[in-house]
């Protein structure tokens, strides 16, 4: 297990509260993320405050995101992430997927462009649907119709990968909101990592 240390919720978030208690279950959570993407986040730091949220949130990350039976790629689930976030103005979440992006291949500037405005960006049919898709359960969940699920069906995407794109979404407008609710600062580690990609 790696060795973690966290700093005070005070000092990453709005919050006045210490750094949490590293206990067994908040250490074996941090050192996860710390061995999956070299760093703790910022959230995670704040939210060790409750461990049974902190643990609980991020297997439901790994359920959302990483399954490596899911009917999505991996590409697409950052792709919904970073949809989302970026509808939420979620500063901390749009840093983090644009460089979760950058760290499956993705081109700089695609990711970027797919934050600003994705319908400008240069996406596969597939991927807009999918983006629509998680844009509506977003804005305005009470208005999806069975149309909405047909448009994505369209493109390809199995039941199972209709059921992930909504986990996906509903997981990040709860971590968009932990974010922008708690004034969680964004991870400077998200912002500098896997740069240089470019067009091949």
């Amino acid at each position: 297990m790696t060795d973690v240390q966290i700093a005070a919720a005070s000092d990453i978030s709005w919050l006045r509260l210490p750094a949490a208690p590293l206990t067994p279950a908040v250490r074996q959570a941090l050192s996860a993320t710390v061995e999956s993407i070299g760093y703790i986040r910022h959230q995670q730091t704040v939210v060790a405050h409750r461990p049974a949220l902190l643990t609980a949130t991020a297997a439901l990350a790994e359920a959302v995101l990483r399954d490596p039976e899911g009917a999505l790629s991996l590409r697409e689930r950052e792709l919904i992430a970073l949809v989302v976030s970026a509808e939420n103005r979620c500063d901390a979440c749009v840093i983090a997927h644009i460089a979760a992006l950058r760290a499956l291949g993705a081109d700089e500037l695609w990711a970027e462009q797919v934050a600003i405005n994705y319908r400008r960006a240069a996406l596969t049919p597939r991927e807009r649907a999918l983006a629509d898709y998680a844009l509506k359960v977003t804005r305005a969940a009470n208005g999806v119709e069975p149309g909405d699920l047909d448009a994505v069906r369209a493109t390809g995407v199995p039941e199972e990968g209709l059921l992930e794109a909504v986990a996906v979404a509903a997981f990040f407008n709860l971590t968009n909101r932990l974010n922008s609710g708690l004034g969680i600062q964004v991870n400077r580690e998200a912002h500098e990592s896997h740069r240089g990609n470019v067009p091949g």
